[in-house]
């Protein structure tokens, strides 16, 4: 009987991105219930079914874990998002928009919000695909008179911080829908535009992330 190797090969890939999979989605419940600082190597290879010596043939360190955890909802909620805002769209609406969709989505889901509040506050520091994609967002509004031309570190400090406090916020149960609208137009204030203007963006992203996750969700 003759092997065919290729698909044997093929085979031991898929279970192994299954076994990736499984030990990242463990990861994500695990971290949402304890906090990534109180997690251990025993917790997540418990979670997921699997030995300690299968976690390290993923994962060297529980630190190297994390970040592919961070780089897998990060990547989730990026291409969902360059898929429905095109380059097309004013940098402003675009950037309240992945802002507010990023708010929606830790109203719907505490769960989820926990878990990325915890991994932020963690050692892991910033997350570079997000940093590069809110860079690019702002210098393509500063060259269409969007925004004013300042440092895009304090932006990507004003940003983020923001964020944070939002999420903060709605997990304590402490913000509405007003509120956020409030935020995402002092972010656009920050990067350039007068408040009127940025409120009625910000309106607009609000609105957009909701029919945004509306089309997700009958998909």
């Amino acid at each position: 009987m003759r092997v065919n190797l290729e698909a044997r090969a093929a085979a031991a890939e898929q279970r192994k991105a299954q076994t990736r999979e499984r030990l990242l989605d463990a990861a994500i419940a695990v971290i949402g219930d304890k906090g990534p600082d109180a997690s251990s190597i025993e917790d997540f290879v418990a979670a997921a079914g699997v030995s300690r010596g299968t976690f390290y043939n993923y994962f060297p360190t529980a630190e190297d874990l994390l970040r592919a955890v961070r780089g897998k909802i990060t990547a989730s909620l990026t291409a969902v998002l360059d898929a429905r805002l095109p380059s097309a769209m004013p940098a402003s609406l675009r950037l309240a928009t992945r802002l507010h969709s990023y708010i929606t989505t830790v109203s719907r889901d505490p769960a989820w919000g926990w878990m990325t509040a915890r991994l932020d506050g963690s050692r892991l520091g910033r997350t570079p695909a997000l940093e590069s994609n809110l860079d690019h967002m702002f210098r393509d509004g500063v060259s269409r008179g969007e925004f004013r031309d300042i440092d895009p570190v304090a932006v990507r400090t004003v940003v983020f911080g923001a964020v944070r406090m939002v999420q903060r916020d709605i997990l304590m149960d402490n913000s509405n829908d007003e509120h956020q609208v409030q935020v995402v137009a002092l972010v656009l204030v920050a990067c350039g535009l007068s408040f009127v203007a940025a409120e009625q963006v910000s309106r607009d992203a609000a609105k957009l992330a909701l029919e945004i996750q509306a089309a997700l969700d009958a998909s």
